[in-house]
């Protein structure tokens, strides 16, 4: 087995070991045999120079590796004993960007210190509060209030999703103030500022609900759209395009490059141009974790996109995600952002080059998309089938997982995908040059914000009118994933025999 393979089967297992330990609770002397299974079959395949004994002793223990490193971030949690359900008084810093809607903020706190101790520190809480005073991360603040324990509800794993953030307590309402600015490490502070701005930049420029359709595209923020908006967009199936998926990076760094092209640059100038681009982009909106994701994700499809062998990228895949699980082992199960990101990006790097093959006539009269027509800068003239071919490999990746969360699909998600993702990079583009011409000159920031508007208004009109079909979402239950993922497994394994 060549070890490029070998490598991509090690990756693979770390990641079914975080995956089946996510599920199964395993007992840590099965953790141990099975490293002793795993050392002893690498000694014997070395003492008798096989590889297959070798091969088979490495691959368990980095599945082995997985579940350890699962159970390990499970036990990081802190000791608040009997204070559940006590009033608590406590100084901290708000930790990461707090959520707003339209009439709260969640915020991420740092418990420093307790007044009267007793309790583990340093912590985390999530504490809901009124939409102001309005509070930034860094701010330290003296709280008082009561410590509640998270509960899940309906069939959300609500505990478990607030552990993948080390959040193991909530807070509703206390009484709250700040006392200092500016806590905490500066290089997360200049970011925190700096996507703040951003957002100012935006909020002056657009109205509603443009302005938070326009930060749901760019900075993946959602909780300022109107609820009738947002049940528009689960209706149909567009809700990705909010969540800075690497899909959308993808399309923004992919625009880059063939803008650049159009103007002559050559292709290679053009699309290391595109990665700082992303850089950027992702420094300039926050470089949240999320973001940072999503940032990986694209510039991993744009590096397989400029070899002109998607399948290349496999191991780098591989390696991305198990080095974001390895940081954090909770996203694989918990963190439904990076696990539609991750299959969408998937989908795009394995499935686009079989879903085009039922396509051959749809040429529209324009070149056909390969490496060659890319670098000639012509793959611009071709944005229909490209969409067509790419929305539908990214929405049948990621329909399992979707029917699994939301229990139902969009029957118009394929066309509104397709209308509406054409105009996403170009929203994403000039809503990244608004945001940073706004730091420069504020009348350029507002004409780039102008012609903006007509590219969202558009958006949104397709967006409702297909939501307004009486059929355009409909229920299907958890029972239909059994025949999806037979029909998901044979054509896996068909095109593995290819």
């Amino acid at each position: 087995m060549p070890k490029s393979k070998v490598f991509f089967f090690l990756l693979l297992a770390f990641l079914v070991g975080v995956a089946v330990r996510s599920f199964i609770e395993i007992p840590v002397a099965v953790l141990w045999v099975g490293a002793w299974g795993s050392a002893i079959s690498i000694i014997v395949g070395t003492t008798h120079a096989k590889k297959k004994p070798i091969v088979f002793g490495l691959i368990l223990l980095s599945l082995i590796a997985g579940m350890y490193r699962f159970a390990q971030a499970e036990t990081r949690r802190p000791d608040l004993g009997g204070r559940y359900g006590k009033e608590i008084v406590f100084t901290g810093v708000v930790w990461d960007e707090p959520v707003r809607t339209a009439s709260v903020q969640r915020l991420k706190v740092r418990v420093l210190s307790v007044e009267g101790g007793g309790v583990d520190t340093p912590f985390f809480t999530l504490a809901t509060t009124g939409r102001f005073p309005r509070y930034l991360v860094g701010d330290e603040v003296a709280v008082r209030g009561t410590l509640e324990r998270p509960e899940n509800y309906d069939a959300f794993d609500y505990v478990s999703y607030l552990a993948k953030d080390e959040i193991f307590s909530t807070m509703f309402f206390p009484r709250m103030e700040k006392v200092a600015e500016s806590m905490g490490s500066p290089l997360k502070l200049a970011l925190s500022r700096i996507k703040y701005a951003f957002e100012v930049n935006i909020d002056r420029v657009l109205p509603e609900p443009h302005a938070a359709f326009l930060k749901g595209l760019t900075l993946g923020e959602r909780e300022s759209l109107p609820d009738e908006l947002v049940e528009s967009f689960n209706r149909t199936g567009v809700t990705h395009i909010i969540a800075l998926s690497g899909y959308n990076i993808t399309l923004v760094g992919r625009f880059f490059v063939d803008s650049l092209m159009f103007l002559t640059v050559p292709f290679y100038a053009s699309f290391w141009i595109a990665v700082l681009g992303i850089v950027l982009f992702v420094t300039l909106t926050g470089a949240s974790p999320s973001i940072v994701r999503a940032g990986i994700m694209g510039i991993l499809i744009l590096v397989a996109q400029r070899e002109g062998r998607m399948y290349s990228i496999r191991n780098a895949l591989a390696l991305a995600g198990a080095a974001m699980v390895f940081y954090n082992p909770m996203i694989l199960r918990f963190d439904a952002a990076f696990q539609l990101s991750f299959l969408a990006t998937i989908g795009l790097v394995y499935l686009s080059p079989h879903v085009e093959r039922l396509f051959p006539k749809l040429d529209l009269g324009v070149p056909k998309p390969s490496l060659g027509n890319i670098r000639q800068g012509k793959d611009i003239l071709f944005p229909f089938k490209k969409t067509l071919v790419e929305t539908l490999s990214a929405q049948l990746m990621v329909l399992p997982l979707l029917i699994y969360l939301f229990g139902r699909v969009s029957i118009v998600s394929p066309l509104t995908n397709v209308l509406v993702i054409m105009a996403v990079p170009y929203s994403m583009a000039l809503g990244f040059l608004t945001g940073v011409l706004g730091f420069v000159w504020h009348p350029l920031s507002q004409t780039s914000g102008w012609v903006n508007w007509v590219l969202l208004e558009y958006k949104i009109r397709v967006i409702e009118t297909f939501a307004a079909f009486p059929s355009a979402s409909i229920e299907l239950g958890q029972w239909f994933l059994v025949p999806l993922l037979v029909l998901y497994c044979f054509i896996g394994w068909k095109l593995w025999r290819k």
